[in-house]
């Protein structure tokens, strides 16, 4: 479906804070590019395939815990969550390199990525909750968080090589934290489900029946959580954005786990290998910022389906190339795939489900995405052990553009469900 342009019927005193809280929080995933393979394979002298398990373990929690995560936002509100986690987050960031074993990599790279994760959905869940997820304020959200990814992976790249690990890390966990500073600003969550059982439930003198044992139970995992997010597949626009989201993570799983090794290879140093993921992050906030008339003129499931190709074409296409200028261009493809095709998702999930669901619709989204960062990275090291770095960056990408094949006859099929 086409949405009209945005007419800032929102006050800034609401899209600032989303959007501040972006530029930090939005952009942990790709900073993590830059310095976890980089410790893995030379501080911890880890092989190609214990470099992508490490790379992996990330999101191990987000696969398994992301609809709890949503459901903790949509009870308690992006602005509590985001400020808890990030500081956890942020900690469990800056004591990696005092921990220099693999062990202690990978159970904080679980702690690490539930909080990351979590928090991203927040910022997203919060334009489906405030701004009724309209595709032009996705695309400035999108926009903010890329141009932070612009800087954050530069800036650290640049810590890690002139302080060494503890300096790349440290740098990387006062970004998090800015995050969580950022979400002061944010609205207060006014739980009306909540308020609704409460005030149905209320004794005649206006006393709420509600324990605190059954307040307490609200931050524990449940079962009708789970259930009622994955009753969403059932929506068609919500599970062409969940085969999307997984799909997309072929070329995201490769730029996580190997494309900083390959840089490296090729002699480019931290701040070499930052600067070019800035880079992409900046095509991102480019390609975020003109979703809007794009979507007036293209079908946004086209959109999204062209969006995530040119991703997964711009981080396979990779080993072509040696000279920056090349890398660079060949990153920026990527980086406008990327900048399109998250706020598409984030549209076209949040205007299939109501408010109450928001947090959920996007950590469902989330959780596939992370299965996708899970696996590809795992896959894509157990083929360079066998056929060679080069050829897993082709192989990874054929499987990936064979999937958005597949899903693109299934849309063929179906669009009538989708809209005009």
């Amino acid at each position: 479906m086409r949405e009209p342009a945005a007419r800032d019927a929102y006050s800034w005193r609401i899209q600032g804070p989303v959007y501040g809280t972006a530029f930090f929080t939005g952009n942990l995933y790709p900073i993590s590019h830059v310095v976890v393979p980089l410790w893995a394979a030379i501080e911890l002298d880890a092989s190609l395939l214990m470099v992508g398990i490490i790379i992996a373990s990330r999101q191990l929690l987000p696969v398994t815990m992301s609809i709890h995560g949503g459901a903790l936002l949509d009870r308690f509100g992006p602005r509590r969550v985001i400020m808890v986690l990030g500081v956890l987050g942020a900690l469990s960031t800056a004591m990696v390199p005092f921990f220099p074993f693999v062990w202690a990599t990978i159970l904080f790279q679980i702690i690490i990525g539930f909080c990351e994760t979590t928090n991203w959905i927040g910022v997203q869940s919060a334009v489906g909750t405030l701004m009724k997820g309209n595709a032009v304020y996705a695309g400035r959200m999108t926009a903010s968080a890329r141009i932070g990814g612009f800087f954050g992976p530069l800036l650290v790249g640049v810590a890690y090589e002139t302080g060494g690990p503890v300096g790349g890390f440290l740098c990387f966990g006062a970004w998090a934290l800015c995050g969580a500073i950022g979400a002061m600003f944010l609205p207060h969550h006014v739980d009306r489900a909540k308020d609704e059982a409460v005030s149905s439930s209320s004794t005649p003198g206006g006393a709420p029946a509600a324990s605190p044992a059954a307040e307490r139970k609200d931050v524990l995992p449940s079962l009708s959580d789970y259930r009622e997010a994955f009753r969403l597949l059932l929506i068609p626009a919500i599970a062409l954005v969940i085969a999307a989201t997984f799909m997309r993570q072929t070329g995201s799983g490769m730029q996580a786990s190997f494309y900083g090794i390959w840089l490296k290879d090729l002699g480019y140093e931290a701040t070499s290998i930052g600067l070019l993921v800035g880079i992409g992050n900046g095509a991102s906030a480019v390609a975020a910022l003109c979703i809007g008339p794009l979507t007036r003129r293209i079908a946004d499931y086209w959109l999204l389906i062209l969006a995530v190709g040119a991703a997964i074409v711009g981080v396979a296409a990779t080993p072509l190339f040696d000279a920056w200028v090349f890398l660079a261009l060949a990153i920026c493809v990527r980086g406008a795939g990327q900048g399109l095709n998250l706020p598409l998702m984030m549209s076209i999930a949040s205007r299939s489900v109501a408010p109450g669901l928001q947090g959920r619709a996007a950590a469902l989204r989330i959780s596939f995405n992370r299965f996708g960062g899970m696996l590809f990275p795992v896959i894509m090291g157990a083929l360079a052990e066998v056929i060679g770095l080069e050829y897993a960056f082709y192989a990874i990408g054929g499987i990936g553009i064979l999937l958005i094949c597949g899903l693109s006859v299934w849309i063929l099929r179906t669009r009538d469900q989708f809209g005009s």
